[in-house]
């Protein structure tokens, strides 16, 4: 109802906050794709306000991530989610598994191909982001379902890390496996329901990181 008050006056522009925050969750999903259509077909332009992470990105066409006031980024969903420009919207838009490491050679600096030192000595080559300093700190991030696995009994494929599963997860339309890499903090990866070689808590494995998809922050 309140809706269509607002859209009776054919305004340019409708600001909605947090519209469907007290459904739950069946009427939610209802309700965005609902309000998807009914954007489609005004033409208007809306803006949405939202804490729920996996409805900015199912609304939207572009989404735009504050930080104390600031916008950090505002793209296109896809660009946003695959293509985080600085560490706060790497670490605050999704799951990451978030590697520390130093800057130990850059092609380019920013844009460029970069390799990456880990504690235990293990070198990883990635995307340099923000063009950071040689011998600098940085995280290196990748996405879950970016990431892939190896038997641990098989040679190490190029740019991974020796690991060990401490869990999997069941999620209904995925499996989430959690595992240890030395010195790091567990990282996570994202397994088909119908990958062949599920493997178990505990078992020893190679986590392959695909440098067009390890992202260098500063």
């Amino acid at each position: 109802m309140a809706l269509a008050r607002a859209l009776v006056f054919n305004p340019q522009l409708v600001l909605m906050d947090e519209p469907l925050g007290a459904l739950d969750k069946q009427l939610r999903e209802h309700m965005q794709i609902e309000l998807k259509e009914l954007h489609s077909k005004l033409g208007l332009t809306f803006v949405y306000v939202t804490h729920d992470q996996s409805e900015a990105l199912t609304m939207s066409d572009r989404v735009a991530v504050f930080n104390d006031g600031l916008i950090q980024q505002i793209d296109p969903v896809s660009t946003l989610y695959e293509t985080p420009v600085n560490r706060f919207v790497a670490s605050f838009v999704g799951d990451n598994t978030v590697l520390d490491a130093h800057l130990t050679s850059s092609e380019r600096g920013a844009g460029g191909s970069c390799q990456v030192t880990l504690p235990g000595g293990v070198s990883l080559q990635g995307q340099d982001i923000n063009g950071a300093p040689l011998n600098y700190p940085v995280q290196a991030c990748i996405r879950p379902e970016r990431a892939l696995i190896c038997p641990g009994s098989q040679p190490a494929p190029a740019n991974s890390l020796s690991a060990r599963v401490n869990d999997v997860i069941y999620y209904g339309d995925h499996l989430r496996m959690r595992c240890q890499v030395e010195q790091q903090a567990p990282a996570t990866v994202k397994i088909a329901l119908s990958s062949p070689n599920i493997p178990q808590a505990g078992d020893a494995i190679w986590l392959v990181l695909p440098p067009e998809h390890l992202r260098v922050y500063a």
